[in-house]
């Protein structure tokens, strides 16, 4: 197992880890939009949310644009990150250097 099986996963784990890591700012957006009338706008306001309701249902097109700009940027931030891990430990990950 230690010698065989383990290695030969590595590789799967961190091409996932890779890829999971673009979705980690997403939380289920359905969920909160749901139930913020029930638990109250402060305790569900999410990044999704936020953006949502600040670009679309008060108009605001500008700060919804820049929130979602900046989720993207930091998904991309980690996707970049976590594929120069998986160059460290010698797999390939989403693209060559």
């Amino acid at each position: 197992m230690w010698h065989v099986t383990l290695p030969a996963v590595r590789g799967v784990t961190i091409m996932l880890l890779v890829l999971r890591l673009g979705d980690v700012l997403s939380v289920g957006f359905e969920q909160f939009l749901l139930q913020r009338d029930a638990v109250g706008a402060r305790a569900s306001e999410v990044l999704d949310t936020y953006v949502y309701y600040h670009g679309v249902v008060y108009g605001d097109w500008g700060i919804g644009a820049v929130a979602g700009l900046v989720k993207g940027v930091v998904g991309a931030l980690m996707i970049w990150g976590a594929n120069r891990l998986a160059h460290a430990f010698g797999e390939q990950g989403v693209y060559s250097k």
